[in-house]
């Protein structure tokens, strides 16, 4: 499943980057998935990847929200409990926080939140 959402991924940024090129810069995507050794892993976890953190974080406010987080998930994918943290701490520190399931999907969630720029 997580191979569906690196695709799903790639045609959101790619989307992004051709529709909104003066806001690439703050669309973010932390490497938290994967597969790693142990070394890698460690190495990681101690530069600060946390599990949970969300797949995409876009770093510009609104009139309504300080940033907007983005999770992947294909149609039967499920938030886990370190990602529901994850929401529940952006949003209460005014973020918009979304679970997004395709591209269309993407492309609604960013044109809607950048309706408020």
């Amino acid at each position: 499943m997580r191979h569906l959402e690196e695709q799903i991924q790639k045609a959101c940024i790619k989307w992004f980057d051709l529709k909104y090129s003066k806001y690439k810069l703050l669309m973010h995507s932390s490497p938290n998935g994967g597969k790693r050794n142990a070394i890698e892993a460690a190495k990681f976890k101690q530069m600060g990847t946390r599990a949970g953190f969300p797949d995409l974080i876009f770093l510009k406010s609104n009139n309504k929200f300080n940033f907007l987080a983005i999770e992947l998930k294909t149609k039967t994918g499920r938030q886990s409990e370190n990602q529901k943290e994850y929401q529940k701490e952006f949003e209460s520190i005014g973020a918009k926080y979304v679970i997004v399931r395709s591209l269309d999907e993407f492309i609604e969630v960013v044109t809607d939140y950048l309706k408020d720029v």
